[in-house]
């Protein structure tokens, strides 16, 4: 733990950097946004599957952008592409609140998705891989930090501007702290030595550009394929059942109030699995981690399931937070342990656009299902049935065999 603590005050800049993105990601993530649901609803004359749909192809459209976008980060200085991050997502919030109409909020939709659910952890932690190599895995959990702490602080933060601000107002007022804050920590964070050291070199820039957008490598290894799913379905399942909480917790027989209160074992939940994640990465390398990492949601699931009482969407939240916590810190580590780092960012953009693809189609899917009937014990059952399919093509994924052919 003493090292752990040195590691943090020694490199104190760039893990700041790192958790300050992740926590302002949380502003283009769904459990925020699916606060302001039942104002868009009510504004914009939407159904569930309505708004579903909408947001599925805001979050279609920024996957499709996001590998041609996210591999800048291995060409431009970071404190320019995190500036033009920052912007963007200052621009998204200022655009929800002034939409007028449904494909201006679209617009501000899309744009949220992009720049902060694809953008700002795209940077946040494909920085940590980059610029930390023995450390890797605790950089990373450092940094993953935020995404609890948004989770744990804006929502009740949310709920308090709401009756005083008004949807449009809260994000408006959003707009300006990301104009406020962020964007000058940036300047002032990464400017003289720090500056300098996440500036790539030229070399570094001849060799990323060699590789950048030939995504060949990974679209020919077995492995790929195998993984994908276990990659996927935490951000698939979360996305849908986060952006319904409500109505799901109601079949569930757990109030709203209970609900919102469990995202405190949530956030607790991710932040203790996220920090106890990094130096297991170190000692123990990503690849031996990996496939396990689907238990705790898997058994979220069938506590949801059963639900045996109020205690039960505690514990519900808390296995969901322990998959997510630990999930993105894996998931870095092992593409920069199967394909390096120096392209890192290029084949952690492929990854991370097709997982939100993957969300994409999640509110639409779970729009459709609720409006149509179909129960959240039904939904629940085929969630605990591919976890464990995902698992088991993982563990496939890490045969000795495969890895030593596929590394050759």
């Amino acid at each position: 733990m003493r090292q752990y603590l040195q590691f943090v005050v020694n490199e104190r800049r760039l893990l700041s950097f790192g958790l300050t993105f992740t926590f302002f990601s949380s502003f283009g993530q769904t459990f925020l946004i699916s606060l302001f649901v039942p104002f868009f609803l009510t504004n914009f004359n939407l159904s569930n599957a309505g708004f579903g749909s909408l947001y599925s192809l805001a979050t279609l459209t920024s996957a499709i952008s996001l590998p041609w976008l996210g591999k800048w980060i291995d060409h431009l200085p970071l404190k320019r592409f995190s500036l033009m991050v920052a912007m963007g997502l200052m621009l998204a919030a200022f655009t929800v609140s002034i939409s007028w109409h449904v494909s201006i909020l679209f617009l501000g939709l899309l744009l949220l998705r992009l720049s902060g659910q694809g953008l700002s952890g795209h940077t946040a932690q494909t920085a940590m891989a980059k610029f930390f190599h023995f450390q890797r895995g605790k950089a990373l959990s450092i940094a993953s930090l935020g995404y609890p702490l948004g989770e744990a602080v804006l929502p009740l933060i949310i709920t308090a501007l709401l009756p005083l601000l008004t949807w449009r107002g809260t994000w408006g007022s959003i707009s300006i702290v990301i104009g406020l804050l962020l964007i000058p920590f940036v300047i002032q964070i990464l400017s003289g030595e720090t500056g300098e050291m996440t500036t790539p070199s030229q070399t570094d820039k001849e060799s990323s550009r060699n590789q950048s957008g030939d995504y060949s490598i990974v679209l020919n290894d077995l492995r790929f394929y195998l993984l994908l799913p276990a990659v996927l379905l935490p951000a698939f399942w979360v996305t849908g059942l986060f952006l319904y909480q409500v109505s799901i917790a109601e079949q569930l027989g757990w109030s709203a109030t209970l609900i919102a209160s469990a995202f405190i074992a949530h956030a607790i939940s991710r932040i203790f699995s996220s920090v106890m994640v990094g130096p297991l990465i170190d000692r123990f390398s990503a690849r031996s981690l990996f496939p396990y990492h689907l238990i705790p949601i898997g058994l979220g699931f069938v506590v949801a399931l059963l639900h045996p009482g109020n205690w039960s969407a505690f514990l519900y939240m808390f296995l969901l937070g322990m998959t997510l916590g630990v999930s993105g810190n894996i998931k870095t580590a092992l593409w920069t342990e199967m394909y390096g780092s120096e392209t890192v960012g290029t084949i952690r953009s492929l990854f991370s656009s097709l997982m939100v693809f993957s969300t994409a189609l999640s509110p639409f899917m779970m729009g459709w299902l609720i409006d149509n009937g179909t129960t959240i014990s039904s939904i629940l059952l085929w969630a605990i049935i591919s976890v464990v399919f995902a698992s088991l093509l993982a563990l496939l994924a890490f045969r000795g065999a495969l890895w030593d052919n596929e590394t050759d």
